[in-house]
């Protein structure tokens, strides 16, 4: 679908989702829908659509609007028709469902992991003051994805049968971000390496001396600040 397949109205009442970015959710490709957000939590299912609309007898905008979870109470998803001017208040009122499941404390919460991603995260200088909405440039990408196809080889060499769940589990992930570079943001691509790293780092001693040394780490921040020098030994 391109834009001017829609009514300019339409595209007007879906203009402040445009670039929309947030600590807790993502805006995705809508498909054959109008919008669609999902919640960064990887483990999690909750989503946020514009799926259609309609012009009403009196000529206003109704929007068929798809989401979960229902409400603080119910995990499921409600669909639920809106004039166009409620759009934004059902959005705002899915965020901060969103926000409240990110402030309560829980036995489900890992402190361990959370500590050890918010320390690498701390690696990435964003330098662009759009990096909630702008991909890394090319050159970053190719190094970037470099590093990552590294990374990947090497944790395969360090899988046993005590920690080949985790592992693959972790491969998997790098393999989603490496498909993701080109069409991510700048922060999308910073969250979810942290995440990767983070995880890695819990697999114990042998796994930090292998990829947190801080020369490694440095790379990382060559690669964000745009300084190619490191060519093809980035781990080296």
């Amino acid at each position: 679908m391109t834009k001017k397949n829609l009514p300019l109205s339409v595209l007007k009442a879906l203009e402040p989702f445009v670039d929309l970015q947030g600590k807790l959710f993502t805006i995705e490709d809508p498909g054959k829908g109008l919008l669609h957000a999902k919640d960064k939590d990887p483990s999690s299912k909750f989503y946020y659509t514009i799926e259609n609309y309609e012009i009403a007898k009196d000529g206003r905008e109704i929007f068929s609007i798809n989401y979960a979870p229902k409400d603080e109470r119910d995990v499921k998803s409600l669909t639920i028709r809106v004039y166009r001017d409620d759009l934004p208040k059902y959005f705002s009122m899915w965020v901060t469902t969103l926000e409240n499941y990110s402030k309560v404390k829980s036995f489900f919460d890992d402190p361990v992991l959370e500590s050890y991603e918010n320390e690498f995260f701390s690696n990435f200088e964003f330098i662009e003051e759009d990096a909630e909405t702008r991909p890394f440039r090319t050159t970053q990408i190719l190094q970037l994805d470099y590093l990552l196809e590294q990374v990947s080889t090497r944790l395969i060499e360090m899988v046993d049968d005590d920690n080949r769940e985790e592992v693959e589990s972790i491969i998997a992930e790098i393999n989603e971000v490496r498909e993701s570079l080109p069409t991510r943001s700048q922060k999308w691509i910073a969250e979810h390496i942290s995440k990767i790293y983070a995880k890695i780092a819990k697999q114990g001693i042998k796994f930090m001396k292998e990829f947190w040394s801080e020369g490694k780490k440095e790379v990382i921040k060559n690669v964000v600040k745009g300084l190619i020098e490191a060519g093809t030994d980035l781990l080296n």
